[in-house]
């Protein structure tokens, strides 16, 4: 499975070595080419992108200029249509006939007083109004329209009114009688003679039509307005013949609009139609004749559009006087046929440049093709020189800096031919002495006594040797990439306690620094010293044990330092220590039986003294008649038995088993007690002076009797050291949490070189036969054991101290 699975990824490595190198062989040429289309067609390009805009704007500019030309044409046209209107109805107006006529209607309603002047006027307007119209007047008013005129066959109505707005000829019954209130009427009567009223386009129900009203003053010889013309016009009637034939293209023409945006005549869009863009209208009804681009036409169209406008300049003054709204003519095309010459000019430069860029492109080919291939024979050589083939001389003869390239590469080729000629036989040697070095590496692992195994970065076993197999009971299969705690429930609280050893020593890993390798940057990772001081006093030392099948193991755990990005790795050893544990409780029981010589001779020195007393104060007892003073006697023996009794007390503690006994709350100051009792026995005279500063203290849990022992021997070396004389100072005290106690003697001092070593097992400075090295390691393991700490200071000539702190119970 593994060949195949090699196999297959030499397979898909070479797959993507041939379509990387595919890649290279054609891009150099496609690169040449790219160059000379951007060199070439780049600017032939932008030149025609900047003449089809400035074509597209002279275009727009002569398409612009014509419309307001013809806009301005067609205005003037109407301008004097209206023109002619005008003085043809003012003509009208001045006829004898109808001047007369509304004199005699004039003065017939002046002669009345004003309250029966509006009474005939209404019964007027009530009755038959046909039948009270002025009929000479009429007809000379129907003979204004036998002319066959587009004016008079736009004509809805043609009619008088005199001074007081009442109708008094027509052509037709279309007009009201009464025109008081009537803007035309109004505006008329009241201005001067010169006045033309041309009023809006609104709609009519009658004729459902827009109609548009002028109107002129009625003189007399005097000139003073006596009445007023109407004349009446249908404003799609009144403008068609003029608007409607000027047309251009399929979808060019004119039309009249007010400055509202109000169609008043167009061939498209219907008569009173508003355009819907306030912008358009806004942009097409300026004071002088122009031309506009817009986005939208006024016709639905939304593209953009060229609008030329104009004013109707004459007809301006009499509806600026009127108060309506100007006219302005609007020459308009549709877009898709306006634009249609820019289209076209567009489609030939195109194609032009597309031609020019085809041409280039071809051009660009060969030429590359002519540079390229002497390149790509220089990079198959170059290729079957990387893979070691052999190749023969280049004949690149281009007479540039190829065919020297050419040349130096045929000169590394002789080199590296030369070179590697003994390279296989080299990397074949390298590979067996790595093959070898492996080899002996496993072997070296394999033989050792030890347990050795290797953990991953997940604390998962990835190598061990056969001795811990043996220990595990095991094999190397069933262990690979499990956990310590996976080993079995036989001895799973045992394994759990060194996989948490396992993770506080991981925690304690840190990076030593990093280094590159290749084109990554990895950390490199060793352990922290074990020794040096840490936070909390609780953590394991480096000689921790574990019971496995009755066998007692010591197990140390070290870092590994592998220089890769793999991640940090750990390893453990486990050391078979029963044999060493045994001989080392008998060797700390010999300490203690030797220190019991010794104290068994100072407690028979000690109740010598009062036991000769007791035995003289009894005989005193047995020959004394007097009462008392065989009272005064035999209190003397009791206080002799006391004192021997608390002698014998203390012998006790010292020998009972700690074994035997559990933790319970301590008084630090009463153990110190008891082993100053102790100690002071082994001096065999009461030469040291002893100060003693105790402070109240809180509780410690421990065995009493080995925090009796630990003081015992720390006072017991010190009582040797001064050899029975000197001064001993003890003092306690308590803060922050721990219990302190300090030790304190006059003697010799110990030597600075033998400072380190003095908790060492079975270091001693003692004759031979006097100690066994074992009193100090048994106080330092105590002392680690509860948690606490030792230190000792020395000078020597100045005596020694050692200072001890102790957690204090949690109450």
């Amino acid at each position: 499975m593994d060949t195949a699975h090699g196999g297959s990824s030499i397979h898909r490595g070479s797959s993507e070595e041939n379509e990387t190198r595919k890649g290279i062989r054609t891009g150099l040429k496609n690169k040449l080419i790219w160059t000379m289309l951007g060199v070439g067609a780049l600017p032939l390009m932008l030149a025609m992108i900047l003449s089809y805009l400035q074509g597209t704007k002279s275009l727009q500019g002569v398409i612009g200029t014509s419309f307001k030309a013809l806009a301005h044409e067609t205005s003037t046209k109407i301008d004097l249509l209206i023109e002619g209107e005008i003085s043809s109805n003012i003509r009208h107006a001045a006829h004898p006939v109808i001047r007369s006529t509304v004199e005699s209607f004039n003065q017939g309603l002046l002669s009345l007083d004003p309250v029966t002047r509006e009474k005939n006027i209404q019964e007027q307007a009530t009755g038959s109004s046909r039948s009270l119209l002025e009929e000479e007047a009429s007809a000379v008013l129907q003979s204004f329209l036998k002319r066959k005129t587009l004016s008079s066959l736009a004509t809805q109505a043609l009619y008088i009114t005199d001074a007081f707005g009442v109708l008094r000829a027509s052509v037709n019954d279309f007009p009201e009688f009464v025109h008081v209130g009537k803007p035309d009427w109004e505006k008329t009567i009241s201005s001067g003679k010169d006045f033309v009223y041309i009023g809006p386009a609104n709609h009519n129900k009658k004729t459902e039509s827009f109609l548009t009203t002028f109107a002129f003053p009625i003189l007399n010889e005097k000139e003073k307005t006596i009445g007023v013309l109407h004349h009446i016009f249908d404003v799609k009637e009144f403008f068609s013949g003029y608007l409607e034939p000027i047309t251009f293209g399929e979808t060019g023409h004119v039309m009249l609009i007010d400055s509202g945006g109000m169609v008043l005549d167009c061939p498209i869009l219907p008569t009173g139609f508003m355009l819907p863009d306030p912008v358009l209208v806004k942009s097409v009804t300026g004071r002088n004749p122009d031309w506009v681009k817009t986005m939208g036409d006024g016709h639905g169209g939304e593209e953009l559009s060229i609008i030329g406008f104009s004013p109707l300049k004459q007809t301006r003054e009499w509806i600026v006087k009127s108060e309506g709204k100007t006219w302005y003519t609007f020459a308009w095309q549709a877009s898709d046929e306006l634009f249609a010459p820019m289209q076209k000019l567009f489609l030939w430069i195109s194609m032009a440049g597309g031609v020019s860029i085809l041409l280039i492109g071809g051009m660009g080919s060969l030429a590359a093709k002519k540079i390229v291939q002497p390149i790509r024979k220089l990079q198959k050589a170059a290729e079957r020189i990387g893979k070691g083939e052999k190749v023969d001389a280049l004949e690149i003869k281009t007479g540039d800096e190829l065919e020297a390239l050419a040349n130096e590469v045929n000169q590394m080729n002789d080199l590296l031919q030369k070179s590697f000629s003994g390279l296989e036989h080299q990397v074949l040697e390298k590979t067996e002495e790595v093959q070898y070095l492996k080899e002996y590496t496993d072997s070296i692992l394999k033989s050792v006594p030890d347990a050795v195994v290797i953990f991953d970065p997940n604390l998962k076993i990835e190598y061990m040797n056969a001795e811990f197999e043996r220990v595990a009971q095991q094999t190397a299969d069933q262990l690979l990439g499990h956990t310590l705690i996976d080993l079995g429930p036989e001895s799973a609280s045992t394994w759990q306690e060194v996989q948490d050893a396992l993770l506080n020593f991981y925690s304690e890993v840190v990076p030593i620094g990093s280094r590159n390798l290749g084109n990554q940057t990895i950390q490199c990772y060793t352990a922290q010293d074990p020794l040096a001081p840490k936070e909390s006093p609780s953590l394991q030392s480096m000689k921790q044990t574990v019971k496995l099948d009755g066998k007692i193991f010591a197990f140390q755990i070290f870092d590994i330092v592998i220089h890769d990005d793999s991640g940090k790795r750990l390893g453990l050893l486990l050391r078979d220590v029963t044999e060493d544990v045994e001989l080392h409780d008998q060797l700390a029981m010999a300490e203690k039986l030797s220190g019991l010589g010794t104290l068994t001779a100072g407690i028979a020195h000690e109740l010598n003294n009062p036991l000769v007393s007791i035995m003289g104060f009894t005989e005193a007892i047995l020959d004394e008649k007097d009462s008392a003073k065989i009272h005064k006697y035999a209190n003397k023996v009791f206080d002799r038995s006391r004192h021997m009794a608390s002698i014998i007390l203390n012998m006790s503690g010292y020998m009972r088993s700690a074994m035997s006994t559990e933790e319970k709350e301590v008084n630090l100051n009463e153990r110190i007690d008891a082993a100053i009792d102790i100690a002071i026995l082994t001096s065999y005279n009461n030469d040291i002076k002893l100060d003693k500063k105790f402070s109240e203290l809180p509780l410690i849990k421990a065995k009493p009797e080995e925090i009796q022992q630990i003081f015992t021997n720390l006072l017991t070396n010190a009582v040797q050291a001064m050899e029975g004389k000197g001064e001993l100072l003890i003092s306690t005290g308590g803060e922050n949490g721990n219990v302190h106690a300090t030790i304190r003697d006059t003697g010799p001092g110990i030597p600075k070189e033998y400072l380190s070593k003095i908790y060492d097992p079975f270091f001693t400075t003692k004759e031979q036969g006097k100690g066994t090295g074992l009193g100090l390691n048994i106080v330092h393991q105590l002392v680690s054991k509860y948690g606490g700490t030792i230190d000792v200071s020395s000078r020597e000539g100045k005596g020694t101290t050692f200072s001890l702190t102790f957690p204090a119970s949690q109450m």
